[in-house]
């Protein structure tokens, strides 16, 4: 059964499993099925998941599209996710910039609203900082969208704690979205107490450590070039930090056999066990995805091996 917490400003709870879009996109994560993707868009609302996490930058505005064409006349029954800030230039190479001036927040917010095939944002995100443009100034846009009723209210994605705090002065955070995950545990240390302290809810993201977790992959995995993760060299997959993260894996493992669950599933309760975390959001492929991350809520891990998991 689905369980939920809510954010202050919303009516619609937040389900503690959210569903992650970027694949929505059909881009940095090779071959991706977008009639299989919209199917386990209807299984998860059926299944009472009620957040799904977008942005504009995922398939350069594509996953945004798919995600407004395939809720229709349900997407009152979900709380919508979305991101400002990260844009794209368009060229021989794909090349990214942040920019959250109040310029650029007033486009992008009409560009997602009408991808989005919605008049209002629940949870409008800034992507990652800019530091050419002032927090103050690119709260006072936020603001401005929240009071005309176009965003319900703000989160902020991948923030220090120090812009955490200083974005405090300028506006109401709602949220932070970070990554957080057995083998991505740097929040612990700071974010997470602060949050708890000024009761700002964490959605977590990558809880899976983009796949890493699942218990398929070792040193001689070979990603697709059209798969972001053949990129991916530092956190998770890089040379320097691989053979430390597998061995955290083959924890995963042992407690995946002794309760009877995936591996995936166990990195993904362990996640939610915080009780910092509100939502994990999980990125899925399928319908089978769908279920496999839905039933962890069904499950507690064992103080012992939450332990092993931890130590």
């Amino acid at each position: 059964m689905m369980t939920y917490r809510g954010l202050q400003s919303l009516g619609i709870k937040l389900s503690n499993i959210g569903f992650g879009c970027w694949q929505l996109g059909g881009h940095a994560w090779g071959k991706v099925s977008e009639e299989e993707m919209v199917k386990a868009i209807y299984r998860a609302i059926d299944g009472g998941i009620t957040l799904f996490d977008t942005a504009p930058i995922y398939g350069l505005g594509h996953s945004e599209e798919v995600l407004g064409k395939a809720l229709g006349a349900r997407r009152k029954d979900v709380v919508i996710a979305t991101k400002v800030g990260l844009g794209w230039k368009k060229g021989e190479t794909f090349e990214k910039y942040t920019d959250s001036s109040p310029a650029n927040i007033e486009r992008e917010i009409e560009s997602s609203l009408r991808r989005l095939r919605t008049d209002y944002i629940d949870l409008y995100q800034i992507h990652w900082p800019d530091h050419n443009t002032s927090l103050e100034n690119t709260f006072r846009a936020m603001e401005k969208l929240k009071k005309a009723g176009k965003i319900r209210c703000i989160g902020c994605c991948n923030f220090s704690l120090g812009l955490l705090r200083e974005s405090l002065q300028y506006g109401e955070i709602e949220s932070i979205q970070i990554p957080y995950s057995l083998v991505d545990r740097k929040v612990e240390r700071d974010i997470l107490p602060f949050c708890r302290e000024y009761g700002i809810s964490v959605l977590a993201y990558s809880p899976i450590a983009r796949g890493l977790l699942a218990g398929n992959y070792d040193e001689k995995t070979k990603f697709e070039a059209d798969d972001h993760r053949s990129r991916d060299i530092d956190e998770y997959f890089g040379s320097g930090r691989l053979a430390i993260n597998l061995e955290i894996v083959e924890k995963v493992k042992v407690v995946a056999r002794k309760l009877n669950m995936t591996p995936a599933q166990v990195a993904l309760r362990w996640v939610l066990e915080n009780p910092c975390v509100i939502s994990a959001i999980s990125g899925v492929k399928n319908v089978a995805q769908v279920e496999q991350n839905a039933s962890v809520l069904n499950v507690n891990l064992p103080e012992e091996d939450m332990g092993f998991l931890s130590g």
